[in-house]
């Protein structure tokens, strides 16, 4: 089993607005990220929030889906009181919750409106046909998210500090590490700008259209 672990406690300084609350198509960015991830070949995912409206969002989520007919993902949700501290906080309370038996953990960053099911399991295959190896995804040669660690980087994944989550690791064993390319660039990236924001709204409307 891989558990999926979503950071979604971060403060969006450059947004200025907690940045997953916003709406794409009517569809705040968190909820949009779940409904991603429950398309794939997830079972098991770990929400890691610091914002009243995140969990609120996450929790109505859970509703709709009780209603369903759906196959339903296990959320599990976290709070992080400390989201000052930088992605490591988060890092290690999603680790902290995670069961110790899963095979792997895959990061993810909550702020891709371009991430879809298909290159979720695309890293999740990658993962399966190498379960000893860290799974890196790179978009237009660059390093991106999501990121699966294997469980034997348990420990080390609990000691991480400062904002940079998990990168220390990937650096100090790239043997172990497979860097997997993924055809479409748009997927890897993220929203950190009222800017990227408005071109992200303007790409679903012509997409509509």
């Amino acid at each position: 089993m891989i558990t999926g672990i979503v950071m979604a406690a971060g403060l969006s300084r450059r947004m200025g607005v907690n940045k997953l609350l916003l709406c794409i198509d009517n569809i705040p960015l968190i909820k949009r990220t779940l409904r991603t991830i429950e398309k794939s070949k997830l079972q098991k995912v770990i929400v890691v929030y610091s914002d009243q409206g995140v969990l609120d969002v996450v929790k109505d989520y859970e509703r709709e889906r009780s209603e369903s007919d759906v196959s339903l993902m296990n959320i599990q949700l976290v709070y992080n009181q400390h989201p000052e501290k930088g992605q490591s906080e988060s890092v290690k309370l999603g680790m902290f919750e995670s069961e110790t038996k899963s095979e792997g953990y895959m990061f993810f960053v909550a702020d891709q409106p371009f991430l879809n099911p298909e290159v979720i399991n695309q890293i999740v295959d990658a993962f399966t046909e190498n379960p000893e190896h860290i799974v890196v995804p790179t978009y237009n040669n660059s390093r991106g998210m999501p990121i699966i660690f294997p469980g034997k980087y348990r420990l080390d994944l609990l000691s991480v500090s400062g904002d940079k989550g998990g990168r220390s690791i990937i650096d100090e064993n790239k043997k172990q590490t497979i860097f997997l390319p993924i055809e479409d660039p748009k997927v890897g990236e993220d929203m950190d700008t009222l800017e990227d924001y408005e071109k992200v709204c303007k790409i679903e409307l012509e997409r509509r259209m």
